[in-house]
């Protein structure tokens, strides 16, 4: 089973889709590409049930637990779900990585995220270990779709 692909593209519903929130002091660059990422992500994919993104300027989220991540997935009984994602660079890392290599991780913490959202939406039960292995999985399947599409269009152009 494709998590990603099991809901249909259903237009005129009200509770679907996703809301972007942009926190100020994200880079231009960055920013733009949250930007086209939503777009090819809401034509690409249903949200059945509304979603709020928070884009976090930071270099990572304190999680309820104590812990702190790159990104969180919470979901609640009678509220909008939400996803944060922390999306500042931490400044040593630009030793290692360019900053477009940086900014894809940053997109695959959001699609990680937004894979605990399908999990959640299906009702899977199975071991935090799978799901984030599933997680990992699809972070990565989906940056590469979404790379060779943007490559193909720009072939095209």
């Amino acid at each position: 089973m494709n998590l990603w692909q099991k809901f249909e593209i259903k237009s005129g519903m009200e509770n679907q889709g996703f809301s972007l929130h942009i926190q100020k002091g994200i880079a231009p660059a960055l920013r733009a590409k949250y930007l086209a990422f939503a777009k090819w992500l809401r034509t690409n994919y249903s949200f059945p049930v509304h979603i709020n993104v928070y884009v976090i300027n930071a270099e990572k989220i304190l999680l309820k637990n104590g812990n702190w991540a790159y990104g969180s997935f919470r979901w609640f009984p009678k509220r909008t779900p939400l996803i944060r994602v922390a999306s500042a660079i931490e400044t040593e890392l630009l030793q290692e990585y360019t900053l477009d290599e940086l900014h894809e991780q940053i997109l695959s913490s959001l699609v990680h995220e937004i894979t605990h959202y399908y999990q959640w939406i299906s009702k899977l039960e199975q071991s935090n270990a799978t799901s984030e292995r599933q997680a990992n999985y699809f972070r990565y399947r989906i940056i590469e779709q979404y790379e060779m599409q943007a490559s193909d269009s720009k072939k095209i152009l």
